[in-house]
């Protein structure tokens, strides 16, 4: 059976919004660690950005250990669940940003727009590895041999794809405002377990 590593399916572009320079602890609109200035509305902003990541990042950060099934068919259900989860997590992801509204900082909006579409991609390849799997009969040995590493590779390599948040770290207010964002450490905090 195929191994499934938290690292090959968790989305470049969360960990580089969260650890985009370090977490520092300021208060937003005064002097931070490197100097820069941080508006409250970019701080804010930059929060919901990540608060909408957060339930992506944690179900796709814990997938099933295939060595601790006891049979197929709960490797399979086990697979077909994460899949699942983390399918619709992508989706909710992709909702919560687009609440969050427009960016209040310039460069912004355009960041987002690419992570949503990232977002969406990965969710459409969850989604086809998932149905892909769940065809599977499970009393075919050949077939689950072919099938479930086949289905995890479409999304291991969706996963590997440039960051869309490479951006991020060139734009000091966005990047200032993600190291202070409580949602963006939370991430950072998950993403380093």
């Amino acid at each position: 059976m195929p191994r499934i590593t938290p690292s090959a399916l968790l989305l470049p572009a969360v960990a580089a919004l969260a650890l985009s320079g370090g977490c520092t602890t300021s208060v937003s609109g005064a002097a931070s660690a490197d100097g820069a200035a941080v508006e409250q509305g970019a701080v804010a902003w930059v929060d919901q950005i990540c608060g909408s990541l957060l339930p992506y990042v944690e179900a796709a950060g814990s997938p099933p250990q295939p060595t601790e099934a006891p049979d197929a068919a709960t490797l399979v259900r086990d697979i077909t669940n994460y899949l699942s989860e983390s399918e619709q997590s992508a989706g909710a992801a992709v909702t919560g940003m687009t609440a969050a509204g427009p960016a209040p900082v310039a460069g912004g909006d355009e960041i987002v727009r690419r992570l949503r579409s990232t977002l969406e991609t990965m969710q459409a390849s969850l989604r086809d590895a998932r149905s892909r799997i769940e065809r599977v009969d499970i009393n075919n040995r050949q077939e689950l041999q072919r099938e479930v590493p086949a289905a995890i590779e479409s999304v291991e390599r969706l996963a590997n794809t440039p960051s869309p948040m490479a951006d991020l770290q060139r734009n000091p207010e966005l990047a200032q405002a993600g190291r202070e964002a409580a949602g963006c450490q939370q991430i950072a905090r998950v993403v380093g377990r």
